[in-house]
């Protein structure tokens, strides 16, 4: 999965990002006529959220512009950085956006302005359009398309024939980096909240904060031994209460599956950063020079939330029930 995640990273793509409070848009341009894409993401992928309209390889032109593309030229007309959806790419694409009650309106948002059918060879015109479908080629299909029915929100890979052309919707792998508003050149993310950085790095085939988290969710004391300067050192403890919404948005809390992910390969665990800054309980604090205790999501007991304490003397982990009243430190991964 780890290796899966950082192929997604570090895809070549040619990619204009703009984030802003978080809510993520991107761009793809087309060398080779200069055409700027909107996308959308669905997966591990981004679509174009327009059809293709790179007329050289086109077959047929409707009156409003679109292309038709017959399978002959399909796997060249992407432009480079992108390929054309395979079925599973488009399962997933119905699964994250055609599959629940808002399924019809989805999918009438993603065919947009594009022309509804097929360009049919036989007939020498687009047939199908009053019937509500849009056509797209599927890679690896041969004269095979989806088939999007916008009418009932319905998908389905039909036949056609070899000489049929249908419109090309392109995808390529997704940046999550730049997705979570993160420097690729230092791994640094800065929380708009109150603009405190953060070093970040794969654990786990995730995007993990490599410092604790230091954001103020309350006005109460949250440093260790009551000391302002150790927030800045070690990052600030939450209640429970306070943990599960302490991460910033497109964040969260990591569960026991995650955190049993995390530190699977313990070599390569910073002991020196993770097991220090101890936990306030009640009026006293756990062991702060060799210890650091951590929440998890994950809650099996009542009043009660999973621990998990970094032993950097020992190089030890240990997973406790801890009180939701302690203060334990945050570690947030990305969504």
């Amino acid at each position: 999965m780890l290796d899966v995640v950082w192929r997604h990273l570090c895809a070549v793509a040619i990619l204009t990002v703009s984030v802003v409070s978080h809510n993520y848009a991107a761009e793809f341009k087309d060398y080779r006529d200069g055409r700027v894409y909107r996308v959308i993401p669905s997966g591990n992928l981004n679509w174009f959220k327009h059809s293709l309209r790179y007329g050289k390889t086109a077959f047929f032109t409707d009156e409003n512009g679109i292309p038709f593309y017959r399978d002959d030229s399909w796997a060249t007309s992407c432009p480079e950085g992108s390929q054309l959806p395979d079925e599973m790419d488009w399962e997933q694409l119905i699964e994250d956006s055609f599959s629940g009650p808002d399924k019809v309106q989805n999918m009438k948002n993603f065919v947009g302005n594009s022309s509804l059918g097929f360009y049919k060879f036989e007939f020498d015109e687009v047939v199908n359009a009053k019937k509500g479908y849009a056509y797209f080629a599927v890679r690896n299909q041969g004269n095979r398309a989806m088939r999007l029915e916008t009418k009932r929100g319905v998908a389905k890979i039909v036949d056609l024939e070899n000489s049929d052309a249908v419109q090309i919707r392109c995808v390529y792998p997704r940046d999550y980096l730049s997705e979570m508003g993160i420097s690729k050149t230092d791994m640094i993310y800065t929380d708009k909240r109150d603009n405190k950085k953060y070093k970040v790095g794969m654990r786990g085939g995730k995007i993990w904060m490599m410092k604790n988290l230091a954001f103020s969710v309350t006005s109460e004391k949250q440093c260790y031994v009551d000391d302002k300067s150790f927030c800045e050192k070690f990052g600030r403890y939450y209640t429970y209460e306070d943990a599960l919404k302490a991460c910033p948005t497109g964040w969260h809390l990591p569960d026991d599956a995650e955190w049993r992910d995390f530190q699977k390969d313990r070599k390569t665990l910073d002991w020196d950063n993770l097991g220090q800054g101890g936990c306030q309980d009640w009026d006293n604090f756990c062991d702060g020079a060799n210890s650091g205790h951590y929440w998890s999501k994950t809650s099996v007991k009542e009043k009660t939330a999973r621990s998990w304490e970094f032993n950097r003397a020992d190089k030890d982990i240990e997973r406790t029930d801890a009180s939701v009243h302690k203060g334990l430190y945050v570690r947030c991964v990305a969504d």
